[in-house]
């Protein structure tokens, strides 16, 4: 039975894609593509399915993914969904992966970001996209303070096409 990685090690830094196969060598291991700004994420898939994947970070090059780091962490933005292949959902955060077929509950953020994502939160609906963009903090963050404050009863979450979308309650 495959074994599915926890978390993603950043295990080095090249400049062509082909040079990160030698680092890709266990699930969830992975090498940031650079050349002059960051290209793409290339990734021994994390579901242990023995596949490689390459997270494009170039928006130049079509859709793209937002790529964050915070010291040794990464994120990324949004969540990478196979397609083909194993067809794996997955979220990274702070270089944990959380599946999305476990639903497992993304981390607590800190005290003073849900009160910073409250004072932003306004009547009307807004994305959680765009309060992280106001706030400058990884989208995931944001989404986690306010489900927090949703369980609180301080947000109303939307639903149908406002679904991802949060406003102050009445």
């Amino acid at each position: 039975m495959k074994s599915r990685a926890k978390r993603v090690g950043l295990k080095g830094q090249v400049a062509h894609r082909h040079e990160a196969n030698a680092l890709l060598t266990a699930p969830g291991a992975a090498a940031l593509v650079f050349r002059g700004v960051a290209r793409s994420i290339a990734m021994a898939c994390p579901d242990g399915c023995g596949e490689q994947l390459t997270v494009n970070l170039d928006s130049r090059a079509g859709p793209a993914w937002r790529y964050y780091t915070d010291g040794e962490d990464l994120s990324l933005f949004p969540s990478v969904w196979r397609e083909t292949g194993c067809k794996s959902h997955f979220i990274v955060w702070r270089s944990k992966i959380y599946w999305c077929d476990r639903h497992d509950d993304l981390d607590a953020p800190l005290a003073t970001l849900v009160e910073q994502v409250e004072k932003a939160l306004t009547d009307e609906f807004a994305s959680f996209v765009g309060i992280a963009d106001q706030l400058a903090v990884v989208p995931w963050a944001v989404l986690s303070a306010c489900n927090r404050l949703s369980q609180r009863g301080i947000a109303e979450r939307g639903r149908g096409k406002l679904e991802g979308h949060f406003r102050l309650a009445d």
